[in-house]
């Protein structure tokens, strides 16, 4: 006995169909809390440096206290954004992820970022137009200041924007679920940075000055640094994974040979390390080994987050 497919039971199948994956990928894209391990696992991560700040542990533990007012609010860029869509990062961003990525092509950091915080779409589709962007079905995207750069963004829920900086108008969309894609292990401090190896060999991801510190990590498979509040100042930790036991001997040697090359050329320039800038922080560390992992510790001073932040004091 033959069976024919009628026309009307072909169109409800490719209906039935289209309705899952339109499931699937709606579960994939919207399932999950707002967790810093669930948010930076929507971000491109592969040769990457990974970040986060809990914004809104920051404010609680009154960390953000010490950065002063940075200059980004008295941007008139930033004054008009605030006017015009009534968001504010002090008081409505709850958390931020990021992932910084070389462009081979451009030569340049690709920034791609997951923001948790109370937005007003229409505010800012609205204001999006208005200042010459695109916005078709909630993916928005608008010229940056530099030619060939893009900011581009999209609603992942109502809470959350996937958001990029790169040369690819639609590069938020890499930013977002992924099958199969496990959640990665994070620090507990409320703001950190992972590093892989590959990242920690670029020349371009990592900021001026720091290079030469970086060069002392080759040997770690993955470097965390987070940070956290101790007593009145900050305290910058490293936790430096390596292959054996003996990669992390040769590690924490370079760590404190570099530490102290650096204390005995500030003395011979006649200089004292500065709080506000590398100096003061990279001459302030403390190393210790167990097993296949080094671990470093830095004080971190209110002028150097000050100088970061391009703060002033209140």
């Amino acid at each position: 006995m033959s069976f024919r497919v009628r026309p009307w039971q072909l169109a409800a199948l490719i209906i039935v169909l289209c309705a899952g994956v339109i499931a699937l990928v709606f579960y994939y894209r919207h399932r999950g809390g707002a967790s810093a391990s669930e948010l930076v696992s929507d971000l491109p991560s592969e040769d990457a440096l990974i970040g986060w700040a809990d914004v809104r542990a920051i404010r609680a533990s009154g960390m953000l206290d010490l950065v002063g007012e940075p200059k980004v609010a008295e941007e008139k860029d930033y004054r008009d954004f605030v006017d015009q869509t009534g968001f504010n990062y002090r008081e409505d961003l709850i958390a931020f992820g990021f992932s910084l990525r070389s462009d081979p092509a451009t030569q340049q950091r690709d920034i791609f970022a997951v923001a948790h915080g109370n937005f007003d779409w229409k505010d800012i589709f609205r204001y999006t137009k208005a200042h010459g962007g695109e916005c078709a079905q909630a993916f928005c995207h608008i010229a940056g200041s530099h030619p060939g750069r893009y900011l581009s963004f999209y609603p992942l829920r109502s809470d959350l924007m996937a958001l990029a900086v790169s040369s690819d108008p639609y590069g938020a969309l890499l930013v977002g679920k992924r099958p199969g894609k496990k959640p990665i292990s994070v620090p507990q401090q409320p703001v950190w940075i992972i590093a892989s190896a590959s990242a920690l060999q670029s020349k371009d991801l990592l900021p001026e000055g720091t290079h030469a510190f970086a060069s002392a990590l080759q040997g770690a498979e993955r470097v965390t640094f987070s940070l956290g509040p101790t007593g009145d100042h900050l305290a910058l930790a490293m936790d430096a994974a390596c292959r054996s036991p003996d990669d992390a001997s040769a590690l924490l040697i370079r760590l404190e040979q570099t530490t102290e090359t650096l204390r005995k050329w500030i003395a011979r320039e006649h200089q004292t390390a500065n709080p506000a800038d590398l100096s003061g922080v990279l001459t302030g560390g403390s190393f210790r080994r167990d097993d296949r992992t080094v671990f470093g510790s830095w004080p971190i001073q209110r002028a150097f987050i000050e100088a970061v932040a391009g703060g002033s004091s209140r």
